[in-house]
């Protein structure tokens, strides 16, 4: 009498499980194939370089940006660099931060209106300077400028900041897409007063294909905007104008509490899952866009929950939610152990995060493929009246 099993199958790639060659797709070591107990199973490759990776993806970057940033350096410039408070933790690229380490940079903090009410600046500047370290840059709070919106009085502060601190030396104005940057230019345009000489230009930089603004300063320094970072790995690329509507934050984020048992799961709409693997239940303060709808749903059932999830997505059931997703292979899987007993931060780049009490979790996080998501200490502390 003849017997049917079924083949495994990595439940990333697809490929056919088998432990004789290791240079061949799907390669799993024996001992793991023969002592799994869960369903689904990932070949070696898949769980090292795709699932569990340590390095969450980061932007792309065009080689020219670096020529533009090395020269920066050699010539001792200020280094003004942008970000959009709500979500930039995971924009950073190491190659840029290794250049501009050591450099004479000043942080501006964009949209920091969009954090929720009562949010302390000062503790906001300490976050925003931890961050930048965290991602290889020696920042210190008083280095970093929080706005609300760069209007004129803004703009003259920070170009107020930018006198005292570039000794006469040229200044490059960086950040990610979407970050405020043209916005900011704008406004410096708007209160800009030129002593010297030149024309404000747009012009090839040297030694590059890219293409810059140049506004002279001085007789002897410049500032030049350049080309917004790749902002590739956010969930906000590419989408369409009705999807952004639905999660472009455009007024303070009010949190909601969403509260999570072990092996419990928390849909985010149809954008992105948080389950609580390992762990006593945590309760989750959730920022995101208010139009984001959460579905809780155990994980015990027999259909895992990202194909549960990808069904949901096809049914219309979730909103808003990526057409993109048809498939498990369109999420990244990452798994956050908890060691802290702090308060601690999950975000996804461009959506927004969740807040917990750490307490020894495991929390695992599906993003669609090459979306960053990044874990870290709260960014949200209300500062207590002495």
């Amino acid at each position: 009498m003849a017997e049917i099993s079924k083949v495994r199958r990595c439940y990333n790639c697809g490929a056919i499980l088998q432990c004789e060659h290791p240079s061949k797709e799907g390669y799993v070591k024996k001992e793991v194939l023969e002592n799994a107990t869960q369903n689904f199973l990932f070949c070696d490759k898949c769980f090292e370089l795709e699932r569990f990776k340590e390095r969450s993806n980061e932007p792309l970057l065009d080689p020219d940006f670096l020529t533009l940033l090395n020269d920066a350096k050699k010539k001792g410039s200020l280094i003004v660099y942008v970000v959009n408070l709500f979500s930039f933790e995971a924009a950073f690229n190491h190659q840029i931060n290794e250049i501009l380490e050591g450099m004479n940079i000043l942080v501006v903090g964009n949209k920091f209106d969009l954090l929720p009410a009562k949010t302390s600046k000062e503790l906001t500047k300490e976050y925003v300077a931890h961050r930048f370290r965290a991602a290889g840059l020696t920042i210190h709070s008083e280095n970093v400028i929080v706005a609300n919106a760069f209007d004129d009085e803004t703009a003259r502060e920070i170009m107020t900041r930018i006198y005292e601190l570039k000794n006469g030396k040229d200044v490059y104005l960086v950040g990610s897409q979407l970050s405020g940057k043209s916005t900011l230019l704008s406004s410096f345009l708007r209160v800009f007063n030129n002593l010297s000489k030149g024309n404000i230009v747009t012009e090839p930089y040297k030694n590059t294909d890219l293409s810059v603004m140049k506004i002279p300063l001085s007789t002897k320094s410049n500032l030049y905007n350049t080309p917004g970072i790749s902002l590739d790995n956010s969930i906000l690329f590419n989408l369409d104008k009705a999807t952004m509507r639905e999660i472009w934050i455009t007024k303070s984020v009010k949190p909601r509490v969403v509260t999570l048992n072990r092996k419990q799961c928390m849909l985010i709409g149809g954008m992105a899952i948080i389950e609580l693997v390992s762990g006593k239940k945590t309760t989750f303060s959730c920022y995101f866009h208010e139009h984001i709808k959460f579905k809780k749903h155990h994980n015990k059932e027999s259909l895992p929950i990202d194909e549960r999830f990808v069904k949901m997505i096809s049914k219309k059931s979730l909103k808003p939610a990526l057409s993109y997703i048809k498939s498990v292979k369109d999420l990244d899987v990452y798994d956050v152990v908890v060691t802290e007993s702090n308060q601690r931060d999950i975000g996804i780049l461009g959506l927004g995060w969740v807040s917990f009490e750490a307490n020894k979790q495991t929390i695992r996080v599906y993003v669609p493929k090459n979306v960053s998501m990044y874990h870290s200490r709260s960014k949200i502390l209300i500062k207590k009246k002495k």
